[in-house]
């Protein structure tokens, strides 16, 4: 069980979970401003976070940053990935099918600089 804004949430319920989770990310995202974007520095990764990689940041108008990771218990930096929902292209390797556009930025290693 868990608790947000005295609001109780079963998270062994698939429905519960998933809204807990939503909720949460609504808390701390919804009416924030991106005011930066930057990658991460080569020591920052390596000292603490303990990575290998060097994902996107974004820094938020509260200071609080968005920091991609590639799961959830932070192994690792990720990429985002950015989606143009109402955009659709072709891919060569699929012809005759479409797809949503999308845009990767991606998680760079230690000794890209």
């Amino acid at each position: 069980m868990a608790k947000l804004k005295n609001k109780k949430y079963n998270l062994n319920d698939p429905k519960e979970c998933t809204q807990y989770w939503t909720d949460t990310a609504r808390r701390y995202l919804v009416g924030r401003k991106i005011t930066d974007v930057t990658y991460m520095a080569t020591q920052d990764a390596k000292d603490n976070f303990g990575w290998y990689k060097r994902p996107v940041i974004l820094t938020l108008d509260n200071g609080n940053e968005v920091i991609a990771q590639c799961d959830d218990e932070g192994n690792d930096g990720g990429v985002l990935n950015i989606v143009f929902p109402d955009e659709y292209e072709t891919s060569k390797h699929y012809p005759g099918q479409k797809f949503m556009k999308t845009r990767v930025l991606p998680v760079l290693s230690r000794d890209d600089r």
